[in-house]
Parts: structure tokens; C-alpha cells; sequence
């Protein structure tokens, strides 16, 4: 458990020098645990940042007691899905020390009698204010100071276009988490040395949406997203310029398209070795991926229909889930990649069977040579 957390720690206080305070990390720990236990029941996309968060909580509770730098939180989710779970977890978690303060002092109210307080000199109103004032600045670390360089980092059709991918190879169920991924990797420090590659956001694209759906389909997983899974993906993403619903919600001027080139196949495997071998798979957006989960969602749900205003919020469809016991199994669903593959399929064995022809094959010929024979 302490190694995401301390990395989390290490990317929310990156001006800290020295190693991480060991009270810092047991409370982080510890909000961790709590927060397992108290609000088990998180969304998918806000259970990506769990860790993050209970980091986050642990750096402001002991920022004053420990002088800790500045906290600059870079999440791996949304910025406002983010500060709903922030909001939430402060509102659920309660440290150690309080738990102790609130007993003592209801230990304490029990045993002492009531007295008269002793007179005191009314503050003015500049002392009564400062503690309030330290307080408020302090919190400024959750007001997303860098959301501006986040959105500068993370162009604006990164999101329709996973979409679009998700909704095109059938895996709408890893959209939150190839979000995440993506805003991971260009907006956290690279955990281990320098990063290799920079730019190239739709090979990247691409490269995390194979990452998260192997996993998400589990041990099987590789061997299905074979050679034509790929170039499928890779055909998506060529043809995203030109997609109605991506249109509609980046728009066709260059300054909305910053960012965006062809997709190449050696782009692709520059991140593939770069996500592998850089740590990148140690961080929240790819733990916190439940292993063998299945990767499709509803055929017929618009993931896309909302409004502007929330494009950086990821719904994730909830009914229509095929599930065992239900009445049309997936392997069943006739979708359109299926039928793509069937009329690949079955234009190969008409030209296959025209072929045979042509150089004079016949049942009754084959029937008589293996009687013959």
C-alpha cells in the first residue's frame, strides 16, 4: 500500500526535499484505510483517485505541523470530479489525533464541573481575523491553481475522441479509465528518470486504450486485441477529424485540433515502451483498473449527450449490461465490427471458392479422385 501513496505524496509536494516524513505517510496510509472502509461504494472514475485524494487530505491536515512546501495537485481524474471526492473523503475521514482531541474532550466535559470562565481582553479585529486568514490562504492548494496549465497540457478533442474510439471497438466501459491514463501521463512528473517520448498524443491514445482493455478483459486479454484490433484502432483515430458527433463538440478550426497528428505505428510503440518501463503503470489510473471486468457498456447509450459545460466529466452508462442469466448473451450481439468481420470473412471465401473454380475443381471431381484413390 505505501508505494502509491508515496508517490502520490512525492507528486503533490514536489518542491520537498529529503525523504517524505514518516507521520505523513502513516496518515495517508491511514485516510487510506479509512476511506476503503467508510466509502466503499465510490464511482468508477472517482475510485481512480482514491489514493491521490486520501494523499491530498494527509499533506493539508499536517502542512502546518510538519512545514511542508506548497501542495500542487496534479489529479489523475477531472478537476471537478475531483474536488466532489475531495469534498467528500474530508467530510467522511477523520484523523487520528482528532478521534483522540474529541474523546479527551468528552472524557473531560464529563468529569469537570461547570465554572464560571475567567475575564479576558476582547480581542481586536485584526488578531481575531489572522488565524481565520492563514487558514484560507493555506487551502488555495484545492482550488486547482494549475487547472489552466492541465488544460494547456491536455488538448480539448482528447475526450470526444476517446469517446468515439470506445464507442467504435465496443469498450465503452474504458472510457473513465483511458482518461485517466491519458491526463496521467502528460500531466504528472514521469516516475522513473526522464520521459523518452513527448507529443504524439494520439499514438498515445491509442497505446492506453490497449493497456486498459487487456487488463479489463483479463487474462485472455492480449491474445484478443490481436493485429486487426490494432489497425482497427489505428483506422479510428485517422478518421476522428471527420467523425459528426467529434465535430460537433471539438469543432473544425486548427486552434481546437492543437496537438493532433497521424497516427504512426512506430508513435505507438514509442509509448508502448515508454508506459512499461517508466513506471507510469505503478500510478493510480492503471491500479486502480479492475482486472478481468469486461470492457463493453450499452450499444445503445449516449455517453456523448450532455451538456458542453461538463465535456471533462466521464459518465459512465450504467443499464443494459449484458450479464449472465440475461436473455441475449454478448457473444450473440450482432455488432457492426462483427459484421465487418463477417463480410471480410465471407468475401475471402467467395474469392477463395471463385479461385477453386476457376482452375476446374468440382464436388463430383473431388468425390471421383477420392474414390479412386
Amino acid at each position: 500500500m505505501s508505494r502509491p501513496v508515496e508517490q502520490a505524496l512525492a507528486n503533490l509536494i514536489p518542491r520537498h526535499s529529503g525523504s517524505l516524513p514518516a507521520e505523513l505517510i502513516d496518515l495517508a496510509n491511514s485516510l487510506l484505510a479509512q476511506s476503503r472502509n467508510k466509502c466503499s461504494n465510490l464511482k468508477p472514475e472517482e475510485e481512480v483517485a482514491r489514493v491521490y485524494a486520501s494523499a491530498n487530505l494527509a499533506c493539508e491536515r499536517l502542512k502546518t505541523s510538519l512545514d511542508l512546501p506548497p501542495i500542487e495537485p496534479r489529479p489523475p481524474i477531472p478537476p471537478r470530479v475531483y474536488k466532489q471526492l475531495y469534498a467528500y473523503l474530508d467530510r467522511a475521514l477523520v484523523s487520528s489525533a482528532a478521534r483522540q482531541r474529541a474523546r479527551a474532550t468528552a472524557g473531560k466535559g464529563a468529569r469537570t464541573p461547570s465554572r464560571a470562565l475567567p475575564q479576558r481582553v476582547t480581542p481586536s479585529k485584526e488578531k481575531s481575523l489572522e488565524g481565520f486568514q492563514s487558514q484560507r490562504s493555506a487551502k488555495k492548494g484545492l482550488l486547482f491553481s494549475g487547472e489552466q496549465a492541465r488544460d494547456a497540457k491536455v488538448p480539448r478533442w482528447v475526450a470526444p475522441v476517446v469517446r468515439l474510439l470506445c464507442r467504435e471497438m465496443q469498450t465503452r466501459r474504458a472510457v473513465p479509465h483511458i482518461l485517466a491514463g491519458v491526463e496521467s501521463i502528460l500531466c504528472l512528473p514521469c516516475p522513473e528518470g526522464e520521459r523518452g517520448v513527448e507529443g504524439k498524443i494520439p499514438a498515445l491514445v491509442a497505446m492506453v486504450w490497449f493497456f486498459v482493455v487487456v487488463r479489463m478483459r483479463g487474462p485472455r486479454g492480449q491474445a484478443l486485441e490481436g493485429v486487426k484490433r490494432t489497425e482497427r484502432v489505428r483506422d479510428v483515430l485517422r478518421g476522428a477529424k471527420d467523425d459528426e458527433r467529434v465535430l460537433e463538440r471539438v469543432g473544425g478550426d486548427e486552434a481546437a485540433w492543437a496537438g493532433w497528428e497521424a497516427v504512426e505505428p512506430r508513435d505507438v510503440n514509442a509509448w508502448r515502451k515508454e508506459i512499461a518501463n517508466k513506471g507510469w503503470k505503478d500510478l493510480d489510473w492503471y491500479r486502480n483498473i479492475g482486472e478481468g471486468v469486461g470492457v463493453d457498456g450499452d450499444e445503445e447509450a449516449e455517453d456523448e449527450e450532455m451538456p458542453d459545460g461538463d465535456a471533462d466529466e466521464v459518465v459512465l452508462p450504467e443499464k443494459g449490461r449484458m450479464r449472465a442469466g440475461t436473455m441475449i448473451q454478448e457473444q450473440f450481439r450482432v455488432t457492426r465490427a462483427r459484421r465487418l468481420e463477417y463480410e471480410e470473412w465471407k468475401s475471402a471465401l467467395l474469392a477463395k471458392i471463385s479461385e477453386m473454380s476457376a482452375d476446374g475443381y468440382t464436388e463430383d471431381g473431388a468425390a471421383e479422385g477420392g474414390g479412386r484413390r
